[in-house]
């Protein structure tokens, strides 16, 4: 058996000489900045700016700190430095920086509604360099950012777009909401009218067009795809067809059924309607990178078909429609196929189609009355019981020859088999007065919770003349009853434009014939609360907010 010896060497010496302390130290105080609040990377400090023209940043490094002592001394031996990035933007303590030259600096090509621009703000000791920084997060929007709206109006014989920007702003001590309108912004941008009078504002996902998607202005001439972050106009929508312009192009309707998950590989769907009742689609990839319209129309079946209403629908589900022809209501939706050799290597494929409904209950959805006159459809989300997974709501307003009134009537689909769905608590009624083409609606399909946004499931404003309404429903699901209410405003024209604030449902806005814009907190629906009261020159004809949605939200 081998031994093992250790040799253990001590140079008690030579370390008791690397520790002796000759106590030959200088200690110099710093004298730091105070800073009024932690600004770290867990609790920066957030600013905001907004892009375009007479838009301004303000840096205010001196509401950031404060000096413990001598600060008229303090300040002469620092200097300040604030970067974006890696960016220098300025030395000065205070100072204003139009926020298109900021984004210029810092080479900002593409701009995000969800993330933000890590800097520094720093103090500088000037003699020794020490660095004393606070940490900044800066959201950078672009022109016309999430919860602007744009207005679409009449401007004699051609339309115009203007938009209503609100900005939070502190007056008198007090963080105030003010209201902004840049009348007439697509002129402005683009150097030109919009031909043709005005039929509504269009917005799509399309994300190959800026992060916060596209918005088609529609009128009685043309179809202008914009940039909605500037409005700078990047397409027709008559040069968007795969084989070429189909002939007698005259759009009077689009609604676009946007993706509901990004990991499913589905993409947006498309629906046109032109003037003689075609119905044009497009299926886009999930990366919006393809996908032309198809330039032959949609054929649904040998009956042949004519829409001439594209309803409402929350961001990613079916849209009803009228096939007046036959007067019969159809589903705009997708629906995927499977496509390749064997079952294991398949990719998914998604496809537009239009389904008609093929049955009834209360409501004639595959045979209304000869005459009918459809007003109004919309998915709804008022009734819980029976209606929930695949099987969703919608109603539809409609004035059948033989009754006194305007009908509202709810059905059901089932999205899975695609079919007409029968569930028991649907309702069916007459409202006390006959509505008109004029008319404007407003209904709620959104399915999110939360005090304005439930109240807007079990509410309709409908509009006669100058004078706006709301059918009140019933929350419990055993209760058919309602309410006709008048809602507690006064309007100095006809009534032509109805809007929500998408989010919250928390604003309702209104647009007259005279081009007056109000706009109403109505979070006590029985005493709304004016906003703001704007004119835009000519007739409003549609108002519509910028925004991210969800499945959740409205399309609007």
């Amino acid at each position: 058996m081998k031994s093992i010896k250790l040799y253990i060497i001590l140079l008690f010496g030579l370390l008791t000489g690397c520790f002796k302390d000759e106590g030959n130290y200088s200690y110099e105080e710093i004298n730091p900045p105070l800073w009024v609040e932690a600004f770290n990377d867990n609790a920066p400090k957030y600013m905001t700016g907004y892009a375009g023209e007479n838009e301004m940043m303000k840096f205010r490094g001196s509401r950031m700190f404060t000096w413990e002592a001598d600060s008229a001394m303090r300040a002469e031996e620092v200097r300040y430095e604030w970067k974006l990035g890696d960016v220098v933007l300025s030395e000065e303590l205070d100072f204003d920086m139009p926020t298109d030259e900021v984004v210029k600096k810092i080479g900002l090509t593409r701009y995000s509604n969800d993330e933000g621009i890590w800097g520094t703000f720093s103090v500088i000791e000037k003699n020794t360099g020490i660095t004393f920084p606070a940490r900044l997060y800066v959201f950078i929007y672009p022109q016309f950012a999430n919860n602007d709206w744009y207005i679409l109006s009449e401007n004699n014989d051609k339309s115009k777009v203007s938009v209503i920007s609100p900005r939070v702003v502190v007056e008198a001590g007090k963080m105030v909401t003010n209201y902004k309108l840049k009348e007439d912004a697509y002129k402005a941008i683009n150097g030109q009218d919009v031909p043709g009078r005005p039929i509504d504002l269009v917005m799509e996902t399309s994300r190959d067009v800026s992060a916060s998607g596209a918005c088609v202005i529609l009128t009685d001439q043309v179809a202008y795809e914009v940039n909605i972050e500037n409005m700078q106009k990047v397409s027709e929508v008559k040069n968007q067809f795969l084989d070429g312009t189909p002939t007698d192009f005259n759009v009077v309707a689009m609604r676009e059924k946007a993706p509901g998950s990004p990991d499913s590989g589905e993409g947006s769907a498309s629906f046109i309607v032109t003037k003689d009742g075609r119905l044009f689609t497009r299926m886009r990839s999930a990366n919006y990178l393809v996908g032309k319209y198809l330039t032959e129309p949609y054929y649904i079946d040998e009956k042949g078909y004519k829409i001439t209403k594209l309803g409402h629908s929350n961001y990613a589900l079916n849209i009803p429609c009228y096939d007046e022809k036959n007067r019969r209501i159809v589903m705009a939706t997708t629906w995927r196929e499977d496509v390749g050799e064997d079952q294991y290597n398949k990719t998914p494929v998604y496809k537009t189609r239009l389904v008609p409904l093929k049955s009834s209950k209360s409501v004639p959805v595959d045979n209304f009355a000869e005459g009918t006159e459809i007003l109004y459809l919309s998915q709804k989300n008022h009734i819980s019981w029976g209606f929930s997974g695949t099987t969703i709501l919608y109603t539809v307003y409609y004035n059948d020859p033989n009754y006194a009134g305007t009908l509202v009537g709810d059905f059901g689909f089932e999205n899975r088999n695609a079919t007409f769905k029968y569930v028991g608590q649907e309702r069916w009624y007459m409202l006390p007065v006959k509505l008109d083409a004029s008319s404007v609606f407003l209904v709620s399909s959104n399915n999110r919770s939360g005090a304005t946004a439930d109240a807007a499931k079990y509410r309709d404003f409908y509009s006669v003349g100058n004078e706006l309404h709301f059918i009140q429903r019933a929350k419990a699901w055993s209760d058919k009853s309602k309410r006709i209410v008048k809602f507690n405003a006064t309007f100095p024209s006809k009534i032509t434009a109805l809007a929500y604030s998408f989010f919250n449902l928390d604003q309702l806005w209104v647009g007259c014939e005279d081009g007056t814009i109000c706009a109403y907190d109505i979070k006590n629906i029985e005493s709304p609360v004016l906003l703001f009261k704007k004119n835009v020159g000519g007739k409003v004809a549609s108002i519509k907010q910028m925004g991210w949605h969800t499945v959740n939200h409205d399309w609007f």
